[in-house]
């Protein structure tokens, strides 16, 4: 009889021991997007490639549309591990890291390509080791495409037209730009947006055209810009502890992914832009383009932005903004 329990027991714990070696390990992912912005596909992509890297020992879940956390809440959900990897825009680091402003410096980056010769050219190094002391380590990069002017009051041709616009922006570094043309900044969650557009709390926004078209922005707006005037980056990161706690296979398999997932986002910026300007004009929004002269009026009166950023960050931020000039080369 003690024979057979003995041998029972055995049984049991070898198969407790299988189904835990086998268990998936879930990873919880926080986006504030909602499923259809080209983000949010690049994201499945990057759960796909998980599940595929570390044949199937990892999975991913997604929250989309901000169920858990939003945008001006993820850095310090990630900080204090009440999520374990979230999808964050760069900007929100502003406060804690000044440098990870460099994304938002006007007319720095001269094309979609720009900021991927940016990154590799070193500057994702740095500034992971910027976010690594915050407790934060960078999964992988997420490349969002340009930033347009949109407002309800005239066609904003040069600097002098935002005078007296009172203008939703993303961030702080952002707001800068627009009260240096004239325009009065209102930093506001992207999730908050539509409906302070709607209520006529603000006259405009700033917003990149695929995000105009998901939050239906372009319904409650007549005018939009396509300056081209800043590319606006969100980088997918983990607690620091949680991505300590994963095996090195299990690094190497997210490590992999996301650079899957990067790659894909990138080749969908283009296409994405394009399809969310044709549905912005089919709505009867009036897009305009500035001219060469009007554009060159644009950078000279951002040059204090520029000016600011280097003199706030010292050393680290005008390497950046050199390697930003040379990636645009």
């Amino acid at each position: 009889m003690f024979k057979k329990s003995a041998a029972a027991v055995m049984v049991l714990a070898s198969l407790l021991l299988c189904g835990t070696a086998f268990a998936k390990t879930e990873i919880k992912l926080s986006n504030q997007f909602p499923p259809s912005h080209h983000v949010s596909k690049g994201l499945v992509v990057f759960a796909e490639k998980v599940a595929e890297h570390s044949k199937g020992e990892l999975s991913v879940k997604i929250f989309d549309s901000a169920q858990l956390f939003k945008d001006t809440e993820i850095v310090e959900a990630l900080q204090d591990a009440l999520i374990d990897a979230g999808l964050v825009p760069v900007n929100k680091w502003s406060g804690m890291i000044p440098t990870a402003d460099v994304f938002e410096m006007p007319f720095v980056f001269k094309d979609l390509e720009s900021p991927k010769k940016f990154l590799s050219a070193g500057a994702d190094k740095i500034l992971d080791e910027e976010f690594q002391k915050k407790g934060v380590k960078t999964l992988f990069w997420v490349d969002y495409g340009y930033i347009q002017f949109f407002n309800n009051k005239h066609p904003l041709k040069m600097p002098a037209d935002f005078q007296g616009l009172t203008m939703r922006t993303f961030s702080s570094g952002d707001a800068e730009t627009l009260r240096v043309l004239g325009a009065a900044p209102t930093v506001m969650s992207s999730s908050e947006m539509y409906m302070a557009l709607q209520r006529g709390t603000v006259d405009g926004a700033t917003t990149g055209m695929p995000a105009a078209v998901s939050r239906k922005v372009h319904e409650v707006q007549k005018y939009m810009t396509k300056a081209n005037y800043t590319t606006a980056q969100f980088v997918v990161q983990g607690n620091l502890d949680w991505w300590n706690s994963l095996s090195e296979a299990h690094r190497d398999a997210v490590h992999k992914a996301g650079l899957d997932a990067e790659e894909w986002i990138r080749g969908a910026i283009a296409q994405s832009e394009n399809e969310a300007e044709k549905v912005i004009l089919e709505a009867g929004v009036e897009i305009y383009s500035p001219n060469a002269e009007e554009h060159a009026a644009f950078v000279k009166a951002t040059e204090p932005v520029r000016t600011s950023f280097a003199e706030k960050t010292g050393d680290l931020g005008k390497t950046l903004i050199e390697m930003a000039i040379e990636a645009s080369k």
